[in-house]
């Protein structure tokens, strides 16, 4: 396991090594700049990589693309991208809501550069060539889906930019080995270059304030979840990707925290404990 090597810098309590930081699409982003700028300047590696849900939405409404829900037998739900919807997705991630966080860092002081895992071979994914969907009480199979699963990682572009001193933001797409581009799962991307990176700590931030066993209620936020809450219904809908991916990460990630994006400081928060710790239990050596 490794140390606990933490210093106070930057105003709080924060891990050495680098901080990959996940911030969901529909979440106000401006709290989370703040304080990666702040990072920043300290001299603190941080990552930021970013979904965007919202805006992808936003943009199919507007483009007269039609919008659907895969809803998996285990009752997790995510996105169904054919083709144009993948196209869609493209353009919301790369073309509006990446700048506008490039921009709002270097608007605070800090620089950044916007990369995608399809730049530099980061994220190298394979196709689904099946998923299955429940459709009015019936498993049906989707076979034009342009999803895939990360299968490697190349984390050479983002070290090189952390290494100049500036800020990675990055999200999907990845592309698969012959190059096709493949929407992948922003909170398993931020998951994985976390593992690649040997990053210190992994931040999923979102519009809750951590994994709650009822989403309606707040006052139901689990302070740790492991494996076990990922049976039957405990943890539901698109919170099963984030406590999955997670998980994953924490067999090497020292510290991972799943938190509000809207709160002050919310990296520190996090790490301090104001939403929910996510554990596999004992790290790979």
């Amino acid at each position: 396991m490794a140390q606990d090597n933490s210093r106070d810098r930057a105003g709080g309590s924060i891990p050495d090594g680098v901080i990959v930081v996940k911030i969901g699409g529909g979440s106000d982003p401006a709290a989370v700049l703040d304080e990666v700028a702040e990072l920043a300047a300290a001299g603190l590696p941080t990552v930021l990589v970013h979904g965007g849900g919202a805006a992808a939405d936003e943009l199919a409404d507007q483009l007269g693309v039609e919008r659907e829900v895969i809803r998996s037998p285990d009752g997790t739900h995510s996105r169904r991208t054919d083709e144009p919807m993948l196209e869609v997705i493209t353009m919301a991630l790369l073309g509006q809501v990446k700048p506008e966080l490039v921009s709002g860092l270097r608007a605070r002081g800090a620089r950044a550069v916007g990369l995608s895992g399809a730049d530099g071979e980061m994220l190298t994914a394979k196709r689904k060539p099946a998923i299955r969907s429940v459709q009015d009480g019936r498993t049906v199979l989707i076979r034009d889906d342009r999803s895939g699963q990360i299968e490697r990682v190349d984390p050479t572009s983002v070290q090189a930019v952390l290494e100049h001193g500036d800020v990675p933001v990055v999200s999907p797409p990845a592309s698969d080995a012959e190059g096709h581009l493949l929407n992948v799962d922003a909170d398993e991307t931020a998951a994985r270059l976390a593992v690649a990176l040997d990053a210190s700590a992994l931040v999923l931030l979102t519009d809750v304030s951590g994994v709650l066993a009822d989403p309606a209620d707040p006052s139901t936020k689990l302070a740790e979840v492991g494996p076990e809450h990922l049976e039957g219904d405990i943890v539901q809908g698109r919170m099963r990707h984030k406590v999955r991916a997670g998980l994953r990460a924490s067999r090497t990630v020292e510290q991972v925290a799943i938190a509000s994006a809207q709160q002050a400081q919310p990296i520190r928060q996090a790490l301090e404990g104001t939403g929910t710790f996510v554990s596999e239990g004992d790290r790979d050596a």
